[in-house]
């Protein structure tokens, strides 16, 4: 069983911004998300995380529609070979809503920990812990992370994409968030349903 800690802080370009750091014995790490035009007909705009290391496996996350990148309408690929994604959307504690994962023939399990605060990603023996504070070697708010057992470069790759994307569906306040979104956006019972 090993342990090791890293520090991942962030950047902001033009067109991409991100996260960057060296990540123990796996290298230098690079998130970086970017928003681009003509990916869908509906929105015009999709959103693409993608994770580069010296020895950590292309990872690609990718969302249609406005802002940041969320759980829905996503696409995870590690080299190319799809992850699967499913999480109890009905659930009203974060642990309940845990998002799945499951990649060839391992399983995971993705949980917020704490609104903002930071996350867990864990399968049989390895656990991948991830936090946010204060940064110490830029502006703003870094992720640092700990990585305990037999962690490896799928599973840290699989841990870090998500720092590009907004996980507020895992947790407790998504789920009112979206209880109350559901509320004020369904039609009243005098109102037409569909196109006007």
């Amino acid at each position: 069983m090993t342990e090791f800690r890293f520090e991942l802080s962030p950047f902001n370009y033009k067109k991409v911004h991100g996260r960057k750091g060296v990540v123990g014995d796996f290298g230098e790490v690079t998130l970086e998300v970017e928003r681009r035009k003509g990916f869908s007909r509906e929105s015009g705009i999709h959103s693409e995380v993608r994770l580069r290391g010296e020895n950590l496996p292309d990872t690609v996350y990718r969302t249609v529609g406005p802002g940041q990148p969320t759980l829905k309408n996503a696409r995870l690929l590690i080299n190319g070979h799809r992850c699967e994604m499913r999480f109890n959307s009905k659930g009203f504690r974060n642990a309940s809503r845990a998002l799945k994962l499951t990649y060839r023939e391992r399983s995971y399990e993705y949980s917020v920990t704490r609104f903002e605060k930071g996350a867990t990603l864990s399968r049989p023996g390895s656990l991948v812990t991830l936090t946010h504070g204060k940064s110490s070697a830029a502006k703003g708010m870094s992720t640092f992370g700990t990585a305990t057992g037999e962690v490896d470069s799928i599973d840290l790759a699989l841990a870090i994409v998500f720092e590009g994307v907004d996980t507020l569906e895992l947790t407790a306040t998504g789920a009112v968030s979206e209880t109350l979104n559901r509320l004020l956006n369904s039609p009243r019972r005098n109102e037409p349903i569909g196109d006007y």
